[in-house]
């Protein structure tokens, strides 16, 4: 009878010690405050304050989801002669790489931010989706994606028209959505 309550007491014990949650100790990493705002690390994440992981007009920039060299060309070409009060078009184009497409049923959007002493009578341009539509794009097929952008300098002098571009190219196993940051410099006369 003893030995039976022995090992019903070792057993109760053994319970209650595998019951009660760990004790950290790990001094060197202590738990993370669960509080609101609370910042745990992440493996393979990105380290920085919001500002430096952060593209003008608040959208991340993450360089994994920029266009490589293996999969096409990003070209953005400013007009090259501007005068302060004439509309001028800046082109930006995509040309995939050989094995590599446009996918035109990807929702692409140019995003343009709003620049002081320029104006932009479009900063939103669309094309693509599900009816492959080729919108506001000056060219969407599989071998060229490309927007013209319309803008006029109030004055003279240099200015830059950051934004954000979102597209996808896709080769024979996968697609690939892109998301680059777009920077145009103007020089007026």
């Amino acid at each position: 009878m003893l030995r039976a309550m022995s090992r019903f007491l070792a057993l109760a014990v053994l319970i209650a010690a595998c019951s009660k949650p760990a004790a950290n100790t790990d001094t060197n990493n202590p738990p993370p405050d669960k509080g609101m705002g609370a910042k745990i690390a992440v493996p393979g994440g990105t380290t920085g304050s919001p500002e430096t992981m952060q593209v003008k007009g608040g959208t991340p920039d993450e360089p994994r989801l920029h266009l490589q060299p293996s999969e096409g060309t990003l070209a953005i070409e400013a007009p090259s002669d501007t005068t302060a009060g004439a509309d001028v078009v800046a082109k930006v184009t995509v040309t995939p790489s050989t094995g590599f497409h446009v996918n035109m049923e990807y929702p692409t959007k140019l995003t343009l931010d709003s620049t002081p002493g320029v104006t932009l009578p479009k900063a939103e341009l669309k094309a693509g989706g599900r009816d492959k539509s080729k919108g506001d794009a000056d060219a969407l097929d599989e071998q060229k994606l490309a927007f013209l952008v319309h803008l006029t300098a109030d004055k003279s002098g240099s200015y830059t028209i950051n934004g954000s571009f979102k597209f996808a190219v896709c080769d024979k196993d996968q697609c690939l959505p892109k998301r680059e940051p777009i920077k145009i410099v103007v020089a007026a006369k």
